[in-house]
């Protein structure tokens, strides 16, 4: 095989990978920026609204269903949402995935029993409102609307860093 296709096909072969990867820089959204308004439509028909969740800590996780980290951390992601559900976490998933993709993305959250809500976003209209630039990127939202923390790349099961970023969020009083 000439050098050149080759070259190619190595690059095509790993553009997805590199779309998925840890990707921050200094275009990200910053902790103490005000999340910016979004609102979308999840899995079940329902309205979400960003803005609307104030007074809740909120852990906002941009993915794909053709990114295998995205994937990955599903399970750890719902885990934290039922640990932490009742001290006024809310987990929400925002699917970038394409519409024709929708169907994968509702197999993924059936199989991977994903119970927090999941919005569906084909245009991705928040990545570029959150700077966002790979996948998958998760924020943690204060009670206050503000964006305490940034992850961008894979939250692994039991990570110290986040544990301690969602406690402090839950510990903070509310705004009054």
């Amino acid at each position: 095989m000439p050098r050149r296709p080759l070259v190619l096909a190595v690059a095509l072969a790993t553009a997805p990978l590199l779309a998925c990867a840890d990707a921050g820089g200094p275009a990200a959204a910053e902790p103490s920026d005000l999340v910016p308004a979004f609102r979308g439509e999840d899995l079940r028909g329902e309205t979400i609204d960003l803005r609307e969740l104030r007074g809740k800590v909120v852990l906002l996780n941009i993915w794909a269903s053709w990114c295998e980290p995205c994937k990955e951390e599903l399970p750890t992601l719902n885990r934290l949402y039922n640990q932490h559900g009742r001290e006024g976490l809310m987990v929400i998933g925002v699917s970038i995935d394409a519409k024709r993709a929708h169907p994968e993305v509702r197999r993924l959250v059936r199989d991977k029993r994903v119970t927090y809500p999941i919005v569906l976003d084909p245009e991705s209209t928040i990545v570029p409102k959150l700077k966002v630039v790979g996948y998958p990127t998760t924020f943690i939202i204060g009670r206050d609307g503000a964006i305490r923390w940034r992850r961008d790349g894979l939250i692994p099961d039991d990570d110290p860093e986040v544990a301690s970023e969602l406690r402090a969020a839950l510990d903070a009083p509310a705004p009054g």
